[in-house]
């Protein structure tokens, strides 16, 4: 690989540490939404037009909430 300059760097946004680009054509998988609290979920849900959906909170045991909407 050929080292990559100040420029180059800054337009890919590539961390400065490696010595090449960051490609562009990243193929990252989708992730579920997830909200802070449970009204905000239902209201997304409806507006997505779910009718049949569960709330889960993905942080048990803490005071704050994460929130996943998942249909049924």
């Amino acid at each position: 690989m050929t080292k990559i300059h100040t420029r180059a760097k800054r337009k890919t946004a590539s961390p400065t540490h490696l010595g090449c680009t960051r490609p562009e054509n990243r193929d990252r998988k989708k992730r579920p939404k997830s909200f802070k609290s449970e009204e905000i979920a239902k209201k997304w849900a409806d507006s997505q037009g779910i009718k049949k959906f569960e709330l889960r909170n993905l942080r048990i045991g803490t005071k704050d909430q994460k929130i996943r909407v998942i249909p049924l």
